[in-house]
């Protein structure tokens, strides 16, 4: 199979629906990773947040990358690339949701947390993006298509200022997190449906 793989010279349609699935990935990967830059902006005058506060929950997702890399990336290796990325899916679309939940009192120290799983779940997302990608084009078009799926990334946070910008006008700030995590669960069903990459022997 590998052989074979090696030998095309054309990407077909089903590397084409992987491909694309990965540049969704990385678009609400980074969505998601940027969400909290808009929405502080709402709350930081509400909640009456310090200096230190509003720095937690911003560098809470950076610190929870750091163990989300190595353990998802660790998780890759032993059940498989496409389990791990509809799993890291999950992982930072469910915390992102959670955020709408964050109650008045104390409720910066529950952003922080949720931020804290966003940052495990988007790393992870980044750590088996392109291989699993890769692993299911030749040698010849990796280049090309880890330059396709990461060139696409600024698109994410793109759609996300427009979304905040109208979802501020018509919802509560703390529910513009929840109502911007809608797009994420769109991704799984695809994912799931792929086959795991061909492996050498």
């Amino acid at each position: 199979m590998l052989e074979l793989l090696e030998r095309q010279k054309r990407l077909t349609v089903n590397q084409w629906k992987i491909i694309s699935a990965a540049i969704l990935g990385d678009m609400l990967d980074f969505f998601d990773f940027f969400l909290i830059g808009y929405v502080l902006v709402f709350i930081v005058g509400h909640w009456k947040l310090t200096f230190l506060e509003s720095g937690t929950i911003l560098l809470a997702a950076g610190i929870g990358a750091i163990p989300g890399a190595f353990f998802w990336g660790w998780m890759a290796d032993r059940i498989g690339r496409r389990k791990v990325f509809v799993a890291t899916v999950l992982n930072f679309s469910l915390a992102t949701g959670l955020m709408a939940a964050s109650p008045d009192q104390y409720g910066w120290l529950f952003l922080a947390f949720c931020r804290l799983l966003v940052g495990i779940g988007v790393a992870g997302m980044v750590t088996v993006d392109l291989p699993l990608v890769q692993e299911f084009v030749p040698s010849s078009k990796r280049g090309f298509v880890g330059g396709i799926v990461t060139s696409t990334i600024s698109i994410g946070g793109g759609h996300l200022s427009r979304a905040d910008h109208r979802l501020a006008r018509a919802v509560p700030s703390r529910s513009a997190a929840g109502a911007d995590d809608a797009p994420d669960p769109c991704l799984g069903p695809g994912v799931a449906a792929l086959a795991d990459p061909p492996r050498p022997a």
